[in-house]
């Protein structure tokens, strides 16, 4: 049996996220006649831990601050790691995140680490970095020091070896996996197109708004439905002064409501400039959710053909994707089928068993 041991550090931080639900699907679902996976940690708050996959951890309500309660997580979880690591009872550790705290242990411990890049978003737009965060130089740190990388897509390993200068033989390319969740909502909302997930920069959220507006104000019943953090004053202000503050709803979505807003939109959207795979891509897949996608960095190797594409720095482009999908129910109902189909090639076991092979080599 070999020993796999994980970190706590993107289950202390997240609770909701993309890192998160691809590590606990790949923890949870490790063939167990092959392989011992180990995640220790005593606090934790992430839902694909807690409720995707009914795990109990400690935790308190005091203060209401996750972002508070989250220091203390930290200290503890990070002791926890610590004592697993000097322990040494593992053949191979997988870190969640960046941060180089167990090189030492591994060194005298004589112990390998693979490492998944899911993006090298900061690399691209490091004008987006806030000035303490060490992340670039702890990640170009890590690529060197690791046995093997997994990257997320062609895409990504594209770009860690022209950004960081690495071996592609140093590097296997594992997609995500999805699995649709069983429970789905009633219909929460009418004639929508969903949005999800941050909407800050190179997300290219408000240019894209800016860009569908005339559609807005054309159809009165239309709406943009959004998931992730509530919306923030700037962006408030903005709908106001556009006149669609009434076309605009955000909501914190459980699991079977994000299955409910995928299956009835009339469409799913994803104008990034940048993204290392994009998980959503999967998830309106499986749920029969037409999607129409910037035709930039890893979207065409994940979509194919299943997805309307537009040029994300052309407003014109933009406004007509939408306008096609939106108005042609008989397209809808093609690209539904053509995902679908789409999303057998993303299944979860099909990137357990590949991640397994990457372990079972070293």
């Amino acid at each position: 049996m070999k020993k796999i041991l994980f970190d706590n550090q993107m289950f202390t931080f997240q609770r909701f996220g993309g890192v998160t639900r691809y590590f606990a699907d790949l923890i949870y679902n490790l063939p167990a006649d092959e392989f011992v996976a180990s995640l220790p940690m005593r606090f934790c708050e992430n839902h694909y831990v807690t409720e995707t996959y009914g795990k109990e951890y400690s935790s308190f309500s005091f203060p209401s601050s996750y972002r508070l309660r989250r220091r203390v997580y930290q200290a503890v979880n990070r002791f926890c790691a610590w004592q697993a690591l000097r322990k040494g009872d593992y053949d191979v550790f997988h870190p969640t995140y960046f941060s180089p705290y167990f090189l030492g242990a591994l060194e005298r411990n004589n112990k390998p680490f693979v490492l998944t890049v899911h993006d090298m978003v900061f690399e691209r737009y490091p004008q987006d970095v806030l000035i303490y965060d060490r992340t670039i130089q702890h990640k170009k740190l890590l690529v060197e020091k690791a046995a093997h990388i997994i990257a997320v897509s062609e895409n990504t390993k594209k770009d860690i070896v022209e950004i960081l200068g690495t071996s592609p033989s140093k590097i296997s390319v594992v997609h995500h996996g999805y699995r649709a969740v069983g429970g789905v909502a009633e219909q929460l909302f009418d004639k929508y197109v969903l949005y999800v997930g941050e909407r800050k920069g190179y997300k290219n959220f408000l240019p894209w708004l800016s860009a569908v507006r005339p559609l807005l104000m054309k159809d009165p019943a239309l709406r943009i439905v959004c998931t992730g953090l509530p919306f923030t004053a700037a962006e408030l202000e903005l709908f106001a002064a556009w006149n669609i503050s009434d076309r605009l709803v955000q909501i914190s979505a459980s699991d079977a409501q994000m299955a409910s807003l995928y299956r009835h939109a009339l469409c799913f959207v994803f104008p990034s400039h940048y993204e290392g795979f994009g998980i959503p891509i999967l998830e309106a897949f499986s749920n029969g959710c037409p999607v129409c996608l910037s035709n930039a960095s890893c979207f065409p190797e994940i979509a194919g053909d299943a997805a309307v594409y537009f040029n994300p720095h052309d407003a014109q482009s933009m406004a007509d994707a939408l306008q096609e999908i939106i108005s042609s129910p008989a397209l809808r109902d093609e690209m539904r089928l053509r995902g679908l189909q789409r999303s057998k090639e993303y299944s979860l076991e099909r990137m357990v068993q590949q991640t397994c092979d990457v372990y079972r080599n070293l």
